[in-house]
């Protein structure tokens, strides 16, 4: 009997302990989800401020640039330009950080050999740098000796981006290489005459123009002031410069600005060109570019927002826009591009409306953001 009991209060002890680890146990693994809500509530506050303080580190802005007086009532559109020597982009990152066009490059004349190339990333930038919202050009950068060979540039970027919606010049990169064909021609004596330059980047243009694309020329300071007169220019294309150090002093009307070579952007690993775009809210600009004979502008329609469509979703205002002459309602992609800058956060956006076929010229059309 006695040794029955013993064996009774072994196994209530047995219990007892049993019943006291799974106590202790239960305890440790609360402490334990305690501790790691606390740890992931850490991190999660220490990821939105490092987020928090991301932005404004990589977000484009005016910050250090100082405008010419012409601009005073512009709005200043800021964007970026890229080649193959970036890494893969993340452009919904890009657009969140602020920029709102892009110049890709197309391809490029060898310096050496006069070779035409394609950009080895031209094609994966241009869809992807679209489906994002960003705005569209494209650049080639030319070491053209001559007019024939500046239109073979320009026929060779034309096949390039006939498959693209193309919302913004098709651009001559014209600018001395180091070593590079137009260099050595320059040195040797044989384009004395500023005349030359004119007659190469101008021939590029006509030819995008006939095709119904706008055009640009993209130089330095240095091109456009001792190899070419920049103002010469202005009645026929539209000048993209480059110069750093916080203010532009090229005399030309230029329309945009190559401002800085080491903007970090979001999207980017390391540095990027860092341009800005001008534009005067309702002007209606004129282009160039040769559509169908015939031609109504843009600037006599009259465009209408869908107010419910003015909020943000997902980060972007794209509210729904018709464009209408007289009682006729144009079809956007056929008769009109439409496009949106500063349409990341409230304020006010604008819609870039560009005429295409019957069409031309464009227009920035504002419009608010809830």
């Amino acid at each position: 009997m006695a040794d029955k009991e013993v064996k009774q209060e072994i196994v209530k002890k047995d219990v007892k302990d049993i019943k006291q680890e799974k106590r202790s146990f239960m305890s440790t693994l609360r402490l334990a989800a305690v501790a790691l809500i606390v740890m992931l509530v850490l991190a999660g506050i220490l990821k939105l401020i490092f987020y928090i303080g991301s932005i404004s580190r990589i977000k484009l802005s005016d910050e250090g640039l100082t405008h010419a007086e012409r601009f005073q009532d512009c709005i200043v559109v800021h964007g970026i330009d890229i080649s193959e020597y970036q890494d893969e982009i993340n452009w919904k990152k890009v657009k969140s950080s602020g920029a709102d066009f892009v110049f890709i490059r197309a391809g490029y004349r060898s310096s050496e050999t006069g070779e035409l190339k394609e950009d080895a990333d031209f094609r994966t930038n241009m869809k992807k740098a679209g489906k994002a919202g960003v705005m569209c050009g494209a650049y080639f950068f030319s070491q053209a000796l001559n007019e024939a060979e500046a239109i073979e540039e320009a026929e060779y970027l034309l096949k390039l981006v006939k498959r693209y919606d193309i919302e913004m010049p098709l651009v001559i990169d014209y600018e001395l290489y180091d070593g590079g064909r137009l260099q050595q021609k320059v040195e040797a004596g044989e384009m004395p005459a500023s005349s030359m330059y004119h007659d190469v980047v101008l021939a590029f243009c006509r030819r995008v123009e006939k095709a119904g694309y706008e055009s640009a020329v993209y130089a330095n300071y240095d091109m456009l002031t001792n190899y070419m007169d920049s103002a010469l220019l202005d009645d026929e294309a539209v000048i993209w410069a480059a110069q750093y150090g916080g203010a532009c002093d090229v005399t030309g009307n230029y329309l945009y600005w190559q401002c800085a070579e080491d903007a970090a952007v979001g999207g980017i690993e390391g540095n990027v060109d860092h341009d800005v775009w001008y534009i005067e809210p309702g002007r209606v600009y004129n282009t160039f570019a040769k559509g169908k004979k015939n031609q109504s502008s843009i600037g006599d329609c009259r465009v209408d927002f869908d107010e419910k469509s003015y909020k943000l979703k997902n980060r972007r205002a794209k509210p729904k826009v018709t464009v209408t002459l007289g009682d006729k309602r144009l079809r956007q992609g056929r008769d009109y591009i439409l496009s949106f800058v500063k349409n990341t956060e409230s304020g006010t956006g604008y819609a870039i409306v560009r005429g295409r076929g019957k069409y031309k010229d464009w227009m920035a059309v504002p419009f608010a953001i809830d």
